[in-house]
């Protein structure tokens, strides 16, 4: 059972439990924008708000696994309303972890949070152990902890068979617009598309980030609700930080026509952190994982998403 399943990461994820063999629900607050893979499996729209549904569903399919990834994701968007972003990290979550309980299953489950949790770093404290201390520097940061707290706490108090990722930036085909590299992308193929002028309109572009492809990250959370120990936190990482600035030189190197590049101020955020970089050897000598895709083919798959989506628009 996926939750949040409406999102980049469920959608990903399903696709690539379903190549696995594996039956899959998902439950997402809205029906599915793509046919695919939903079309292959059960999907439901279902707010983890909402109680009772959530426990039907769950009495219903019976879950072996569960990965939880419903969430406001976006750390713009959690400026604005923080009050909800807290709501559904914990009531949210606390809907499907009594669910579970109610409905007497006793699945694996996987609670996707953030490396956001770790707020402020200085270069000293690089790159980040899972031991290192959680300091969150905005509301979606903080409600990523408060899920955390709560999951290693039904753990130890009622015996869930907890694991807690703390993935670092993730990119890939299908992310929102809300993401740095994304929000780059479309720009990029709305010029070329002719809808904007020739200007790419950016952020902080010396902010570091330790980026990993979406799809290595879905692999990690199967492979870890089999592997992983319950009542643990890891990392999910690559080892390396790129500057956001990188990152735009790698998409405008790929864009099929000449733009230029100017600072938004409304792009800028609050408190943003210099740099991240994370250490992800507690993850790898445990299962052996290291990440397969490189940054540049994670991009150039991006801006094709990102082409074709536009091409769509009436």
């Amino acid at each position: 059972m996926i939750t949040g399943a409406d999102g980049f990461v469920g959608r990903h994820l399903a696709r690539y439990l379903l190549d696995q063999g594996v039956e899959v629900m998902g439950l997402g607050l809205h029906p599915p924008r793509y046919p695919e893979p939903w079309e292959a499996c059960a999907y439901e729209v279902c707010d983890v708000l909402d109680r009772d549904k959530v426990l039907s569903l769950v009495r219903d399919f019976r879950p072996q696994y569960v990965f939880h990834l419903a969430a406001q994701s976006s750390v713009r968007r959690s400026w604005d309303n923080p009050w909800l972003t807290y709501r559904v990290a914990l009531e949210g979550q606390a809907n499907v972890f009594d669910a579970l309980m109610e409905a007497e299953v006793d699945p694996v489950v996987h609670v996707a949070c953030s490396a956001e949790e770790y707020g402020m770093v200085e270069e000293s404290e690089l790159p980040i152990t899972e031991d290192r201390s959680l300091r969150p520097a905005n509301p979606y940061a903080l409600s990523k902890v408060i899920q955390e707290e709560h999951a290693l706490f039904c753990h130890r108090v009622y015996g869930t068979r907890v694991v807690v990722t703390r993935a670092f930036n993730i990119v890939g085909p299908g992310q929102s617009r809300d993401f740095v590299a994304s929000d780059f992308a479309h720009q990029i193929a709305e010029i070329e598309a002719g809808l904007r002028e020739p200007v790419i309109r950016v952020g902080n572009l010396d902010a570091r980030r330790d980026f990993s492809d979406v799809r290595d990250l879905v692999e990690v959370f199967w492979v870890l609700v089999k592997e992983g120990k319950p009542g643990q936190a890891y990392n999910v990482c690559s080892g390396v930080d790129r500057s956001v600035r990188e990152v735009l030189d790698i998409l405008v190197s790929m864009a099929r026509t000449a733009v230029s590049v100017e600072v938004d101020p409304g792009k800028l955020r609050r408190a943003d952190i210099p740099v991240l970089r994370g250490d992800n050897r507690k993850l790898r000598e445990l299962t052996g994982w290291s990440p397969r895709i490189p940054l540049e083919r994670t991009l150039q798959d991006l801006l094709e998403w990102c082409r074709k989506e536009v091409s769509r628009r009436p």
